[in-house]
């Protein structure tokens, strides 16, 4: 496996996480459809806590 492979894994996975992590906030939360500015606010959120973990 070459290290852009190795990188796009890890993407998806991160992907993956995130998804999941949006559908069960959205369960608990009651909500069964999200604004594009939502989504976007979630993902700067997503991405500030993935760089505080590295």
């Amino acid at each position: 496996m070459t290290e852009l492979d190795l990188e796009e894994a890890k993407l998806a996975l991160s992907d993956a996480d995130a998804y999941l992590r949006l559908a069960n906030a959205m369960s608990e939360a009651g909500m069964s459809s999200v604004t594009p500015g939502y989504l976007r606010n979630l993902a700067e959120e997503l991405r500030r806590e993935g760089d505080d973990e590295a």
